[in-house]
C-alpha cells in the first residue's frame, strides 16, 4: 500500500497534504542514505493509533562510522500547517560522523543544474541550506529560479520568512524545537509547498534544510486527474447497479421454476454476482483502489446467509481478525472465493441440523494474507479432502493456485470444516484492530 492510500484510509487528509507528507518522507528516505542510520514516519490515524508511512535503514552509507553504541535517537512532530500536528518522525542518527558529511550532502542536492529529482513527481524540487546561525549557506538551481519568479531573489533568511508570509519568531518555533513543518502557499500567481526538514548530526541540529516546490503546473494536472477519478467511481457506481439489476432479474426467473436443483444454481450465481458487487459498490464511495477484504467479507456472510438459510434453521455467521487491504482486482477474486467458501459451509455442513455457526477470520502472517472459513457441522468426509471437495472449492482452488499463487487448503474435524486460502501479501497493507 502507498503513502497516498494509507493517508486517504487512516486519517482523510487532503490532496495537497498527502503531497506533502509524500515529499517529507522521500526526503527523509534520502537523508537516510547520508546522514541517519535510520528514518522512520508515522502519522496519527483516526483512532489515534500510529499508522506508519515510510520506515528506512540506510544500510550502506556514506561517510558515517557504523558502531553501533553510537546509535542517537530522536523523535520530533510533522505539522501539516502550523499548529498541526499530524505525527511524528523517528530519527536514528550518528555521534560520530566524517567532517565532510555536510558539504557531500549539499554537492548531491545543489551539485549540478537539475539538483535532485523527485521520483514521483513532474518536476525538480528547489533546496536551501540553513546554517543554525540562520543563514543561508547554499542554494540549488531550481531554488534560485523560484525566488527569482516571486520577486524573492537575493534576501536573507530573515527578509524570506517574511515574504513567504511568516515570521522569524515563528519559523524559530519549528527550528528552534526541532520539528517537520509542511506550509502550502499561495503568492502570486504561483501554489508553493515549503517544507522544513531540520538536519541532526553528532546529537545536535547543525542545520535546516528548506525544501521549495512549484506547484502550480501540477495542481492543474491534478485537478483533471481528480475529475476522472470521479468519473472512474462514477462507472464502479454503475457497475454495481448493472449487476444488481442482474441479480433481481435472476431472482424472478428462479421464482419462476419449480426445480430445486435450477433454484439452488440460480441462488449460487446470485450471491457471486452480488460478491463482485460490493468490490464495486466499496470502490464507488472511496478515494483510493484498495478494498478492506474484512469488512467486504463479513458483508458477503450476511448476504450469503439471508439468500440460503431456511427459515427454519437459526445459522449464524461471526468474523475476526485484521483488516486487511487489498487492491481492487484482487479483491475482486478474493470476494469470489470466500462466497463460494460459505456457500458450501451452508449447503453441506447443516444437513439436517437446524442450528449452526459459520466463522471467518482473516488475517496475516509474515509474508502471507490468511482467509479461513470454518462451521462446526458434520464435517466433510475424508474422500472429499482428497479429492479437493466439491466444486465450489475446487473453484476455490483454481483461483488461489492460478491467480493469487496462493494455497488452499480443507481440514476435517470431528465437529466440522476449516477451509483456508492464503496468498502472498506483497500488494497490501493492513491494520491491526
Amino acid at each position: 500500500m502507498n503513502i497516498k492510500e494509507k493517508c486517504l484510509i487512516h486519517n482523510e487528509f487532503k490532496f495537497d497534504e498527502i503531497i506533502a507528507l509524500e515529499k517529507m518522507c522521500e526526503h527523509m528516505e534520502q537523508l537516510t542514505s547520508y546522514l541517519y542510520m535510520r528514518t522512520q514516519i508515522s502519522i496519527f490515524g483516526k483512532d489515534k493509533q500510529e499508522v506508519i508511512l515510510t520506515d528506512k535503514d540506510s544500510g550502506n552509507f556514506k561517510g558515517v562510522h557504523n558502531e553501533s553504541s553510537d546509535l542517537d535517537r530522536r523523535t520530533i512532530p510533522i505539522y501539516l500547517g502550523i499548529n498541526n500536528k499530524i505525527g511524528i518522525a523517528t530519527i536514528e542518527g550518528k555521534r560520530i560522523i566524517s567532517d565532510s558529511y555536510l558539504e557531500d550532502l549539499m554537492h548531491f542536492y545543489a551539485g549540478n543544474s537539475h539538483s535532485y529529482l523527485p521520483a514521483n513527481d513532474l518536476v525538480p524540487d528547489g533546496f536551501l541550506f540553513i546554517s543554525s546561525a540562520g543563514e543561508i549557506i547554499c542554494t540549488n538551481y531550481i531554488a534560485n529560479s523560484i525566488l527569482a519568479r516571486l520577486g524573492f531573489k537575493d534576501l536573507s533568511f530573515n527578509e524570506l520568512v517574511v515574504a513567504l508570509g511568516s515570521s522569524r519568531s515563528d519559523m524559530d518555533k519549528y527550528i528552534n524545537q526541532p520539528a517537520l513543518l509542511a506550509l502550502n502557499l499561495s503568492i502570486k500567481q504561483f501554489d508553493i509547498l515549503l517544507i522544513v526538514n531540520p538536519l541532526f548530526a553528532e546529537r545536535k541540529l547543525v542545520g535546516v534544510m528548506l525544501i521549495l516546490s512549484d506547484r502550480s503546473s501540477v495542481k492543474r494536472i491534478d485537478k483533471e486527474l481528480m475529475e476522472k477519478h470521479t468519473v472512474i467511481k462514477e462507472i464502479h457506481h454503475r457497475v454495481k447497479n448493472n449487476l444488481q439489476t442482474i441479480t433481481s432479474l435472476l431472482r424472478l426467473q428462479m421464482r419462476r421454476t419449480n426445480s430445486k436443483v435450477v433454484e439452488k444454481i440460480l441462488n449460487q450465481s446470485i450471491n457471486r454476482i452480488l460478491s463482485i458487487a460490493l468490490i464495486h459498490e466499496a470502490l464507488s464511495k472511496q478515494n483510493f483502489e484498495v478494498v478492506n477484504i474484512k469488512q467486504t467479507s463479513y458483508n458477503i456472510l450476511q448476504t450469503v446467509l439471508s439468500n440460503m438459510v431456511d427459515p427454519n434453521q437459526n445459522i449464524t455467521g461471526e468474523i475476526s481478525g485484521t483488516e486487511v487491504f487489498l487492491p481492487a482486482t484482487v479483491a475482486s477474486n478474493v470476494s469470489l472465493c470466500v462466497t463460494e467458501l460459505i456457500q458450501n459451509a451452508l449447503e453441506h455442513a447443516f444437513i439436517s441440523r437446524s442450528e449452526g455457526n459459520i466463522r471467518v477470520a482473516v488475517g496475516r502472517e509474515e509474508d502471507e494474507v490468511f482467509i479461513t472459513v470454518e462451521d462446526n457441522g458434520i464435517g466433510i468426509s475424508s474422500s472429499k479432502v482428497q479429492n479437493g471437495g466439491q466444486l465450489g472449492t475446487q473453484i476455490v482452488d483454481n483461483i488461489i493456485r492460478r491467480k493469487l499463487k496462493g494455497e488452499f487448503s480443507l481440514e476435517r474435524y470431528r465437529y466440522g470444516t476449516k477451509a483456508c486460502i492464503r496468498f502472498p501479501s506483497s500488494y497490501h497493507g493492513e491494520v491491526e484492530k
